[in-house]
């Protein structure tokens, strides 16, 4: 940072600007920016040194020889009857897929779930409309789940540990001695250690467990969880979690440190009620204000956001009642004498906005709501209560869908209480599933050590991890698409789970395993096991209490078809307001030294998702970095230490210390660190292991004012780079004609709602621009394909990018291929900041194929392999590109992609050649092959699809009739599809709205993809 200003020759440009490279005018930006490719990216392709064969297809194809050559020489067992395909189950059809409601079991908020299916194989997994919550949306994660289940690093068979390594047995053995521990457990503890659970079923297997074998105890816990929050609301409420909040009835909100639009619970139902209230349809925009310590998701999408370190919150919260007070508001909260405008003065907080958020609260009472993040201090968190009870904003709490808890959450004491009556010798047997306390969990706890002291470690796994590594025994179990189950985090409905493919290996499900264990014989396993008892349960003790009409086994059928049983429960609400709990708040403290937040990856989450490339390989919708993480710093700060990004430094935290790469956040504030949790695993599969730094390391259960923050931390420049790789700056515009590109053509178009009310076709007169053309024109009589996407609605989230993948087959090129400038997603999220680094503005842009009328990438290719359809779509013709890559020289936009390698052969050795990864690949779209140019095709797959059965129908194409993966993965409703012809859709209000406006519109190319542009809800015209 100090070097890039001091190579600067003029003062930095308030304009748009993705990175500090480009706002400083930098050496290496500035050549970076004349080359139309990124320089090496061309470099090193030589065909003659790659492998025509991975050592991992060598090693697949020599072991299926050896099994064929096997046979030959023994007696083969006769596997039952061949049963011919033509002979094939009723519902499924050749080359058509087939769809099964389930429920997403990756987190504790339980989506529901829409898996597509190809012949008897998932292919995708997309949100189901009828789910209450979720509402036919879910997450990247969930989106990118799907890869799990085929990955090739899933454990195929039961291990046990001789000395210090694993060895394979057969579950019969496995059984057999487990049985042998558990019934001669003399009275000693059985710990059973697990997630959060969700499913009615699986605690009434742990219950039988119980009573089966008394000395047993279920653990549940999550490495990151709202612990805090829900004490804090215990004690001002009596009882029950913090619920769901109407977010689309707030038109104040206040949120302090709180992400509640990209990490916070459940992100799927509060994007979506957010979104609804910032719809320039209804011209409904309700106003967010945002104090953090670091920029966020939610504060990219903030109207006013001040900078503040999450150790000063509690300060600012009691400096906010004190002038909230003295404007009537009656808040029954000790403010130990702050005073806001000192505190304003002290830290550089906007005296002006300051005063508007002041005079938001009073005058919207009842319609405002303030948020606090899960990992501030519980006295934070009483105080918010008090604030929002006595502005009359409880009313915005949900209850008609209230939080349920199936079992409760552990809290850390106890399990560090767990952990020391390991260390005593007091448990005779730990079960691990699912779950990695030896990574997640606090280092001082010991969790590692203490396993020694333990008779016997087991861990259910479906991928090996750093528990399992040291446990005894390691048992695969099926993933969530093998599964049976049932959940229930809400009242008012249940969300119903059923495979929709047989076991790929040799593994059981965690709760069939239990019950074989309960009843001691190993025999008595079979594979529908747990689905009789999952069907006994509900027809026993569920299905009584609903008074369905239907007979059970109907309801039973209904039930699984439609993923959700809707009942006549009632939430009962959240209980009376204790008046007296904010007395015990205590007076806060001063702070020192660097403030060090802990907050989880907006990709692989707490680590369960490490070993998934397609999330390891998503922009960080931030910093635009992948494949890692680091330190974020604010500008000041690193400057203070000499810092510059990619530079190592130290942070300790009490007898913890962590060296990582810094990364120059814009926005973060001072004297403040934030790193996210979830990488640098030792043990975390092919992709995932030896990824980013382990930051759990800096994990403790002492000195911190929440298990995820603490104060008084050191920091020190350490010596020594790390490269932090970046998806962003190469499609950058800041050099000689270019300068200022976002501002000049208009690549980003914002205003205010004010300034909207006064003039609301105010975008429409700044744009005025030729229509001459050298095209002849071109009348599109039938149905012509459009997006549009709000901007309004857009959070820069990501999960958009991510179903692209999955849907289109697109490969993971890895960590040193998107250094390059190699990355391969058809869909890209552009951040710009605007303004100072200290305080900027962000604007996000989802950008992929425009499919120009007047495409200039078409004229340029020498064997017509990029063309156009008689619908307005941009076609590729993979087997005629030779791969000139002219189209992309002459694209705008560079939202074309270039084979240089056969990735899925390149990276990791081959890991996604794996015979089992073929089964992933959606066949309704080109696996493409090395030196060819690739781009989004708007879905034509879908299209096609959508067009056979119109046909079949005897019925004409409607643009509603197709949903792009993009679209239908948006938890916003940002992005909309359709007939630009048809006046009669919805599509067509977007496509004509007088906000929409095209990326470089005065180069006339006629783009086919609608912005509608973004409105500041501030209180002046300046945006």
């Amino acid at each position: 940072m100090s070097d890039i200003k001091k190579t600067s020759s003029q003062n930095p440009d308030p304009h748009y600007w993705q990175s500090f490279e480009e706002l400083y005018n930098s050496k290496e930006f500035i050549e970076l920016n004349q080359n139309e490719f990124k320089e090496g990216v061309s470099e090193n392709i030589d065909a003659g040194g790659m492998s025509a064969l991975s050592r991992r297809k060598f090693l697949a194809l020599l072991g299926a020889s050896a099994a064929i050559a096997g046979t030959s020489c023994t007696d083969y067992r006769d596997k039952g009857e061949i049963v011919p395909y033509n002979k094939k189950p009723e519902e499924i059809l050749p080359g058509r897929p087939n769809y099964y409601a389930s429920t997403c079991m990756q987190c504790e908020n339980a989506c529901g779930i829409l898996v597509r299916t190809r012949e008897g194989r998932p292919i995708k997994l997309d949100g189901n409309l009828d789910h209450p919550v979720s509402k036919g949306k879910i997450c990247a994660q969930g989106q990118a789940s799907i890869m799990g289940l085929y990955d090739p690093d899933r454990l195929k068979n039961p291990k046990k540990k001789l000395d210090t390594r694993l060895i394979d047995i057969n579950w019969k053995t496995a059984d057999e001695e487990i049985y042998f521990e558990l019934i001669n457990s003399g009275g000693s503890e059985i710990a059973i250690i697990t997630n959060k659970i969700v499913s009615p079923t699986t605690k009434e297997v742990l219950d039988q467990f119980i009573e089966i074998y008394p000395s047993a105890k279920v653990y549940s816990y999550e490495p990151i969880n709202n612990e805090v929050r829900n004490s804090a609301w215990e004690k001002c409420y009596g009882d029950g979690e913090y619920p769901a909040i109407k977010w689309n009835e707030a038109k104040v909100i206040l949120s302090l440190d709180s992400d509640f639009l990209g990490s916070s619970n459940n992100k799927i139902e509060t994007a979506r009620l957010y979104a609804e209230g910032r719809d320039v349809m209804n011209k409904n925009f309700s106003r967010l204000y945002t104090v953090e310590g670091n920029l966020s998701v939610t504060g990219m999408n903030s109207d006013y956001r001040f900078r503040l370190r999450p150790d000063l919150q509690m300060n600012f919260i009691l400096a906010l009642t004190s002038e909230l007070n003295k404007r009537g508001a009656g808040i029954s909260l000790d403010t130990f004498g702050m005073d806001l405008k000192n505190f304003a003065d002290e830290n550089a907080l906007k005296l002006e906005t300051i005063d508007h958020l002041v005079n938001d609260l009073i005058s919207n009472k009842g319609k405002a709501i303030l948020h606090a993040g899960d990992h501030l201090p519980e006295d934070v968190h009483v105080a918010i209560n008090t604030i929002n009870h006595a502005l009359g904003n409880d009313v915005l709490y949900n209850n008609k869908y209230v939080m349920n808890s199936v079992q409760p959450l552990r809290t850390f004491e106890e399990i560090q209480l767990l952990t020391s009556r390991m260390k005593n010798g007091d448990v005779a047997v730990a079960i691990h599933i699912n779950t990695n306390p030896v990574y997640d969990l606090p280092g001082d706890f010991g969790y590692t050590e203490a396993l020694k002291s333990v008779g016997s470690a087991i861990s259910f796994v479906e991928v090996e991890n750093e528990t399992s590594s040291v446990s005894n025994y390691v048992l695969p179990i099926n993933n969530q698409l093998e599964s049976w189950g049932d959940a229930k985090t809400r009242s008012g409905f249940y969300s119903m789970q059923q495979p929709v493919i047989s076991p790929l290996y040799d593994t059981r499900q965690t709760e069939s395993i239990l019950l074989t264990w309960m009843d001691g014989d190993p025999a008595f396993y079979n594979d529908k096991v747990y689905h009789s008892f999952l069907i006994k349960n509900w027809e026993q003790k569920i299905y009584p209490s609903l008074n369905h009409k239907l007979d059970f086994n109907r309801f039973w059928n209904g039930a699984l078809h439609d993923g959700i049983v809707i009942t006549n429960e009632k939430g009962k609400g959240i209980g009376s307001f204790n008046v007296n709990v904010a007395q015990n708040i205590k007076t806060p403290n001063s702070v020192d030294g660097f403030s060090l937040q802990l907050k989880e990856s907006y990709a692989v989450r707490d680590g369960r998702f490490a070993n998934n490339g397609w999330l390891q390989e998503l922009p960080h919708p931030v910093s635009k970095i992948v494949w890692d993480n680091y330190a974020a710093i604010s500008p000041t700060s690193a400057n203070e230490l000499g810092l510059n990004s990619n530079d190592l430094i130290e942070v300790t935290n009490g007898n913890s210390s962590l060296k990582i790469p810094v990364m120059i956040q814009p926005g973060a504030a001072d004297d403040t660190i934030t790193i996210e949790l979830g990488y640098g695993r030792t043990n975390g599969g092919t992709v995932g292991t030896g990824i980013g730094f382990n930051s759990f390391s800096l994990f403790t259960s002492k000195s911190g004012l929440t298990p995820f923050l603490y104060s008084g931390v050191n920091v020190k420049k350490n010596g020594g780079t790390y490269k932090l790789v970046t998806s962003q700056t190469i499609y950058a515009f800041n050099e000689g004609i270019t300068k200022d590109l976002p501002e000049k053509r208009k690549i980003i178009q914002e205003g205010t709602v004010n300034q909207y009310s006064k003039d609301p076709s105010f975008i429409k007169h700044e744009n005025h621009y030729s229509d001459l053309t050298v095209y002849p024109p071109i009348e599109y009589k039938g149905v012509k394909w459009g997006m549009a996407i709000d901007m309004n609605k857009c959070l820069g989230c990501g999960e958009c990018v991510v179903a692209c993948n999955v849907e289109n087959n697109i490969p993971v090129v890895g960590k040193e291929q998107v250094d390059e400038g190699r990355d391969m997603h058809w869909l890209r999220v552009d951040r710009y900041y605007t303004g100072a680094p200290e305080e900027p503005k962000v604007s996000n842009q989802v950008l992929i194929c425009q499919h120009c009328d007047n495409a200039p990438c078409e004229n340029v290719c020498p064997v017509v392999a990029t063309t156009h359809s008689p619908d307005g779509l941009n076609q590729m013709v993979y087997n005629r590109c030779v791969g000139t890559r002219y189209c992309s020289n002459n694209c705008p936009y560079k939202v074309r992609r270039f084979n240089y390698f056969n990735y899925r052969d390149y990276f990791k050795d081959g890991y996604q050649e794996s015979p089992v990864f073929a089964l992933l690949q959606n066949p309704e779209v080109t696996v493409r092959s090395r030196g060819v140019m690739e781009k989004c095709t708007f879905c034509v797959q879908r299209i096609s699809d959508a067009r056979a059965e119109a046909t079949k129908e005897n019925r004409e194409l409607k643009g509603s009739d197709v949903k792009t993966a993009c679209q239908e993965a948006c938890g916003t409703n940002a992005i909309q599809f359709g007939d630009i012809n048809n006046e009669k859709e919805e599509f067509h209000k977007y496509r004509n709205h007088e906000l929409g406006y095209y990326v470089l519109e005065e180069i006339n190319i006629k783009p086919n993809v609608t912005y509608i542009a973004r409105l500041r809800n501030t209180h002046s015209e300046e945006s």
